[in-house]
């Protein structure tokens, strides 16, 4: 963690943390299904003459019956392969996120990796500028708005963003006003690390960006809080992390 004596922001936890420990456990669990599966074949190879001696009929069920079998753990492994490397892609999103946030100057705040009630928040920033929370996308492309939709190259995501956004926004807002804090509300941000954003409005109260942008937003926001607030904000963000891994 930075000393507050730094020019740079203050930051606590590391970035993409909780994604490095999902896409970990996603090649654990593809390396296992691997070798349940040559486990699987070696066993067949040597009952093969076993089986021939069953007769024709059983020996073709049971060589069916297996090369499907193989087929689905096959499938399995490489579906646990491909979330691993996607889990890999939004890691290292988050983390070029939260390198770009730490080289804020002092007087910012960040929290990487936040868990909370409502799920993982990849980047909580605080300052005299309010209290934003950052959900980062490694999506590519280009991201539009039709109404209130967001899309990307045209289609709509897999799932609301704009709804997950205000989730961790609202987990925030609890959290704060549970300690005595009701103003200012957090800002939800939804942030594509490597998309073009072609949104120039906020979409159902979330403001759209890019990584490229990111820096500019910030500058451009008004102050809503005293350094004072901001310092003592962070602290209870820290310590409520501390206490849920007690």
């Amino acid at each position: 963690m930075a000393g507050t004596e730094s020019t740079r922001a203050t930051v606590f936890n590391k970035p993409g943390v909780g994604v490095r420990k999902t896409e970990a456990i996603r090649w654990v669990a593809a390396f296992f299904l691997l070798i349940i599966m040559f486990v699987g074949i070696f066993f067949y190879n040597k009952s093969v003459k076993t089986i021939a001696t069953l007769g024709l009929p059983v020996f073709l069920v049971v060589a069916v019956g297996f090369i499907y079998w193989v087929k689905a753990i096959g499938n399995k492994a490489e579906a646990y392969s491909k979330r691993a490397v996607d889990a890999r892609q939004v890691a290292v999103a988050e983390e070029e996120v939260g390198n770009l946030l730490g080289e804020l100057p002092a007087g910012f705040y960040v929290v990487h990796d936040f868990v909370s009630q409502r799920g993982n928040i990849d980047h909580i920033v605080i300052s005299t500028k309010g209290i934003l929370t950052v959900e980062t996308k490694s999506h590519r492309g280009v991201v539009s708005c039709e109404g209130e939709m967001l899309k990307r190259d045209g289609q709509p995501f897999e799932k609301d963003f704009i709804k997950q956004a205000w989730a961790e926004a609202y987990s925030i807002r609890d959290l704060l006003t549970s300690h005595g804090i009701s103003a200012p509300n957090p800002q939800p941000v939804l942030l594509f690390a490597n998309a073009e954003v072609q949104v120039r409005t906020q979409v159902r109260g979330v403001e759209v960006i890019s990584r490229r942008y990111l820096p500019l937003y910030l500058k451009l926001l008004q102050n809503r809080l005293s350094a004072r607030e901001a310092e003592k904000i962070f602290e209870i963000l820290k310590l409520s992390q501390s206490q849920m891994f007690v």
